[in-house]
């Protein structure tokens, strides 16, 4: 069977450039499980109102599918800027959960459990955005050069 190999098979080497596989990102793991909770959350509290539950399920589903974007772009600084936003989005979720409780949609359990999840999620995605701009890898799947470079 004849088939293409992945430049970096012909090359005999790993290189890592910006595009990749979201997949290996561990802080993408976290985020997706965290959409998920929420959506979870959402689904046995029938009584928030549309409005919260729209903006909630939206940020929740916003930082890791923002975080799949920038895999895709081509650029360390763009993969950057998209952690910046996957951030944003968590506070997002942090604020929405906040709300939820003190108007009495979600119990503490269900604040408590959120808020550390997001909270966990934002620091990763600090440590990410970190390691990305500063060239260095803690995590083998982040990029070290830009593909201009190569």
């Amino acid at each position: 069977m004849l088939g293409i190999a992945p430049p970096t098979a012909i090359l005999g080497r790993v290189h890592l450039r910006p595009m990749q596989d979201f997949r290996n990102l561990d802080v993408w793991h976290k985020a997706h499980e965290l959409a998920i909770d929420v959506h979870k959350t959402l689904v046995r509290h029938k009584r928030v109102d549309a409005h919260m539950r729209s903006q909630l399920s939206r940020a929740a589903r916003s930082v890791p599918s923002t975080l799949v974007e920038g895999c895709g772009r081509d650029s360390r600084a763009e993969l950057a800027r998209y952690a910046d936003m996957s951030i944003a989005s968590s506070s997002e979720v942090e604020y929405w959960v906040l709300l939820a409780k003190d108007v009495g949609y979600f119990p503490t359990s269900d604040f408590e459990r959120l808020t550390s999840s997001a909270v966990e999620v934002r620091r990763m995605l600090f440590g990410l955005r970190k390691a990305i701009r500063n060239g260095k890898r803690s995590d083998p799947s982040v990029p070290l050069e830009d593909s201009t470079t190569t």
